[in-house]
């Protein structure tokens, strides 16, 4: 009983060192980037727009290089049927909007001064998308938990 009682007692002080490890452990732009599908399918549906209706516009984040950006795009393209990228540098993404019609047909329009309005029915801001995510997943996380 002794030693049972002394593992038993080391594991009961591990795992709640590694619970708060994991709570505080914070998301990165670059894991928000392999998430995209799966964040744009959760607020297509808080919109209730369906896929075919879906006109989704990608603020870009010029603060990040632009590559982070075109993989964010190339994660949603497949689901696609218009895609607009509201950019000040749309250069960078000349070649992206020529694979988009290539390989998936898709049209994607860059837009460069949208003078305050967007097209499309749906607005993916990379601006602060980090610090809005944060917020969504950690709601998410308490939900699931209760």
């Amino acid at each position: 009983m002794g030693l049972l009682g002394r593992l038993l007692a080391r594991f009961r002080r591990k795992e709640p060192a590694q619970e708060t490890e994991k709570k505080e452990e914070k998301k990165n732009f670059s894991s928000y980037m392999r998430e995209s599908p799966k964040i744009l399918a959760y607020f297509r549906r808080e919109r209730g727009i369906s896929k075919r209706e879906l006109e989704l516009v990608l603020v870009d984040n010029e603060d990040r290089p632009a590559y982070q950006i075109a993989q964010i795009a190339e994660y949603l393209m497949p689901d696609l049927n218009l895609f607009y990228i509201a950019t000040g540098r749309p250069d960078a993404f000349e070649d992206l909007a020529e694979e988009a019609m290539e390989e998936y047909g898709l049209l994607l329009t860059l837009l460069t001064d949208a003078g305050g309005q967007l097209p499309g029915n749906l607005v993916l801001d990379t601006n602060e998308w980090e610090k809005h995510l944060d917020i969504m997943s950690s709601l998410r996380y308490n939900t699931m938990i209760m």
